[in-house]
C-alpha cells in the first residue's frame, strides 16, 4: 500500500526535519499563524537581505508546509549567500540538509543524496544528517548504502528512537529479522508511542509464527495511530491464523469502518506527493483539512488548513475549515478572525456566515448568531447553484435551536418547518417541532410531530434511503416517548401514557409514571385491586430512585405514595433524603411534619 511503502521515507524526514535550525538561531513567534510567520520573515528579509537566520526560519517554515520547491529558493540563497559572506559559513550545513530535506520530499533523491553529503561535509557529526541520508538510499532501494548510514547515524546518537526505528525497517528490507526486532524493540523502548514500530514488530512477529506478540503489536500501533488502519487489516489476519474467526471479523468490520475515512485522506497524501504547484497543493491540502474536520479530528485538520494557507493564503474554504476547527477547540477570536478572512475574500460566502454563527452560538451570543445563521440563509437562497439542501437543513436546525431557546415558538416552527420541506426524515426537527407545539398548547400536532420521530426512529439500519444516519435511532429518542406520555396524560389517555413512558425508561418517566399510577389507584373502589395498583406506583417510583438517586422529586414521590399506604417508615427515610437532596425546600419540610404525625411518638 502506497501509505506504508512510503513510511521509511515520510517518517524520516518529517522527524529529522524538525531539527533542521539550531535551538536559538531565531526567535520565532509562536503565536503567529504559518502564513503569518512567513509574511513576517518575508518583510524582514525585504529590509535585510543578509539576514541568513530569517531565511533558513523561512525555509523551514516551507518544508514544515510541505512547501519543497519554495524551501529549494531559500536555502540556494542561503548557500549562494555564505559564498559571498564567510562570517555565516557555519549555517552551510543546515543549508544543505535542508535542501537535501526538500529534494528529497519531490522525490529528486539522487540531488538529495549530493545535498546531504555536501552537509556532512561541514558537519560530519551530525546524526540526522547521516539518518537524512539514510532514508534517501532507501528510497531508492540501496539498503546497503542506506545501512551503513544509519549505522554511523546510531553511532553518533545512539538513544535516538526514530533512527533505531529506521535501522530495524533497513534490517527488515534485508531479511535480518532478529537484528530489525531488536532495533524496533530499542525504538518502542525510547519512543512508546511511535505507532509505526509497533506495526513493524507486528509484522515481524506474524512472520516468525509469534500470534500472540503480533496481535499485541497490532493492537498496540492502532491505538497510538487510527490512522494506521493496515495494523487492524493484518491484525484480522492474524486473528484468522491464530484462530480466532470471530475476533478476525469483528477487526475486519472495524478495519472496513475506518478504511471508509482514513482511505481518502491517504489517497490525497498520494495526490499530494505527486503534485508540484504550489495552488494545487493547497487545495490539496485543505481537502485532506476538510476530512479531518469531517472525522472530528480537529487538531489535525487545523494543521492541514493552516499549512495550505501559507502556500496560498487565497484559499476561502481553507479559512472557513479553519475556523470552524479553532471554534471546536474554543479558540473563538481565532475562528472569528478566519471567518471574517474568508468574507474578506469573497463576501457572498454562506459557509463563512455560518461559521460565525457557530462561534457566536458557543459563546451564548445568541443574537449575534441568529443573525449570521439567517443571513447565511439568504446567501444560500439567493445563489444560482444547486441549492445546498444539506446545508440548508443545518441552518435551519440552528435557527430553530435558538428560537426554541428563547421561546419564540411560532418562529421556531418555521424553521423546522423548513427543515422538514428539506428533508422528510430529519427527526430532531420533528421531535422540536413537537416541543414548540406543546409549549403553544397544540397537543394535537405536538403528539404527531412527536411520533413521527418514533415512525423514523422504526426505519431499520440497512434501510435504502440515501442518509443512513437518519435510520439509526436518534439519541433524543427517549425524551419524545417522555414528551408523548406527558401530552397524553394532558388528554387523559392513561394507558397510551404509560406505554410512552415505559418506551422512554427515563428516570423522569418513570416518576411520571410512579405519580400517575397512584392517580388512576384513588379512583379505584376495590380495595385490592387499589393496593396492587398502588403498589406498581411504589415499583415505579422506586425504578426512578434506582436510575437517578440524586434526584430529590423522586424520593418525595416514593415517599407522597408510601404515606398513602400507610407504610409511614417508609415514607420518612424518602422524605428525608429528598431534604438530604435540597434542604431548603418548604414543601418537603411540611411533608416531613405530615408523616412525623402519623408515627408513634419516639
Amino acid at each position: 500500500m502506497y501509505y506504508i511503502n512510503s513510511l521509511i521515507v515520510v517518517i524520516g524526514c518529517l522527524y529529522i526535519c524538525m531539527q533542521l535550525v539550531p535551538i536559538g538561531l531565531c526567535q520565532t513567534d509562536t503565536e503567529m499563524s504559518l502564513s503569518e510567520q512567513i509574511e513576517s520573515y518575508q518583510k524582514q528579509l525585504a529590509a535585510d537581505a543578509t539576514r541568513i537566520d530569517l531565511r533558513l526560519q523561512l525555509a523551514k517554515i516551507y518544508l514544515q508546509i510541505e512547501g519543497y520547491d519554495q524551501a529549494i529558493v531559500e536555502y540556494r540563497e542561503v548557500i549562494s549567500s555564505i559564498d559571498t559572506m564567510s562570517k555565516y559559513t557555519y549555517a552551510l550545513p543546515d543549508g544543505y540538509y535542508g535542501l537535501g530535506l526538500a529534494y528529497s520530499g519531490l522525490e529528486k533523491f539522487i540531488k538529495s543524496i549530493e545535498a546531504f553529503k555536501r552537509a556532512l561535509q561541514f558537519a560530519p557529526e551530525r546524526a540526522h544528517i547521516h539518518a537524512a541520508l539514510g532514508s534517501t538510499y532507501a528510497s531508492l532501494h540501496q539498503y546497503e548504502n542506506a545501512l551503513d548510514s544509519y549505522k554511523e547515524a546510531n553511532k553518533l546518537q545512539p538513544d535516538d528512537a526514530m533512527i533505531h526505528h529506521q535501522l530495524g525497517n533497513i534490517y527488515s528490507k534485508r531479511g535480518k529479522h532478529s537484528n530489525a526486532i531488536i532495533h524496533h524493540q530499542k525504538a518502542i523502548a525510547l519512543s512508546p508511542n511511535l505507532a509505526t514500530a509497533h506495526y513493524q514488530l507486528g509484522l515481524l512477529y506474524s512472520q516468525a509464527d509469534r500470534f500472540d506478540d503480533a496481535i499485541s503489536a497490532y493492537k498496540t500501533a492502532y491505538e497510538k495511530d487510527p490512522e494506521l488502519i493496515e495494523a487492524l487489516y493484518n491484525l484480522a489476519q492474524t486473528h484468522i491464523r491464530n484462530g480466532n474467526r470471530q475476533e478476525a471479523r469483528n477487526k475486519m468490520q472495524l478495519y472496513e469502518r475506518r478504511k471508509v475515512v482514513v482511505k481518502p485522506i491517504q489517497e490525497l497524501r498520494g495526490t499530494l506527493q505527486r503534485t508540484r504547484e504550489p495552488v494545487q497543493r493547497a487545495k490539496i491540502l485543505a481537502n485532506i483539512g476538510r476530512l479531518y474536520l469531517k472525522s472530528e479530528n480537529y487538531e489535525k485538520a487545523i494543521w492541514e488548513y493552516e499549512k495550505a494557507l501559507a502556500l496560498n493564503p487565497q484559499v476561502v474554504e481553507a479559512y472557513n475549515g479553519v475556523g470552524i476547527a479553532y471554534a471546536m477547540h474554543n479558540r473563538f477570536s481565532e475562528a472569528i478572525d478566519a471567518q471574517q478572512h474568508a468574507l474578506k475574500l469573497q463576501p457572498d460566502f454562506a459557509e463563512a456566515h455560518a461559521g460565525l454563527g457557530l462561534v457566536y452560538l458557543a459563546q451564548k451570543k445568541d443574537e449575534l448568531a441568529l443573525n449570521h445563521y439567517k443571513q447565511t440563509l439568504m446567501l444560500i437562497q439567493k445563489s444560482n447553484e444547486t441549492r445546498k439542501n444539506k446545508f440548508e437543513e443545518e441552518v435551519n436546525l440552528k435557527i430553530g435551536f435558538i428560537l426554541l431557546k428563547h421561546k419564540r415558538y411560532s418562529e421556531a416552527v418555521s424553521a423546522y418547518q423548513a427543515v422538514i420541506e428539506l428533508n422528510q426524515d430529519n427527526a430532531e426537527a420533528y421531535h422540536n417541532l413537537g416541543v414548540c407545539y406543546a409549549h403553544q398548547q397544540k397537543t394535537d400536532q405536538a403528539l404527531s410531530a412527536l411520533n413521527k420521530v418514533v415512525e423514523i426512529a422504526a426505519i431499520p439500519q440497512n434501510s435504502n434511503k440515501s442518509d443512513t444516519t437518519n435510520s439509526s435511532q436518534p439519541s433524543f429518542l427517549s425524551d419524545t416517548y417522555y414528551l408523548i406520555g406527558e401530552l397524553h396524560v394532558l388528554q387523559q389517555s392513561y394507558a397510551k401514557a404509560e406505554s410512552a413512558y415505559l418506551s422512554s425508561g427515563l428516570p423522569k418517566a418513570y416518576n411520571a409514571l410512579a405519580q400517575l399510577t397512584a392517580k388512576q389507584a384513588s379512583t379505584i373502589e376495590n380495595m385490592a385491586r387499589q393496593g396492587e395498583k398502588m403498589g406498581m406506583a411504589i415499583s415505579y417510583a422506586k425504578k426512578a430512585i434506582q436510575l437517578d438517586p440524586n434526584t430529590a422529586s423522586y424520593h418525595n414521590t416514593l415517599a407522597l405514595i408510601a404515606f398513602r399506604l400507610g407504610e409511614y417508615n417508609i415514607a420518612e427515610r424518602s422524605i428525608r433524603k429528598a431534604i438530604s437532596l435540597e434542604p431548603n425546600n418548604q414543601n418537603y419540610q411540611e411533608g416531613l411534619k405530615a408523616i412525623l404525625a402519623k408515627l408513634p411518638s419516639k
